[in-house]
């Protein structure tokens, strides 16, 4: 289950690149290919296999004018997306 005391980390086996602020993720797998927006795409850069999903809350809400709360609650929401479609592992 994803709390924000879980650690997140990329999966390796799934190819991604940052262009222009934007996340690319190839998912193989699903043979699908996911774009991120800049908060995404600094979800995904923050995520770093020993930052806990209460850090990159913590950091989202210092690059982005959003409230606790929120950041909480979106980035849970997205990281549960992004497990669901194996692009990154809970801890």
């Amino acid at each position: 289950m994803l709390t924000v005391d879980s650690c997140i980390s990329k999966n390796e086996n799934v190819p991604w690149r940052i262009i222009e602020g934007e996340a690319v993720i190839v998912n193989v797998d699903e043979s699908e290919v996911i774009h991120l927006n800049p908060v995404g795409a600094e979800i995904w850069n923050s995520i770093d296999g020993k930052k806990s999903v209460g850090e990159i809350v913590d950091h989202i809400c210092e690059q982005f004018e959003v409230d606790k709360q929120t950041a909480k609650r979106d980035t849970l929401e997205f990281l549960k997306k992004l497990v669901k479609k194996k692009a990154v592992e809970c801890h």
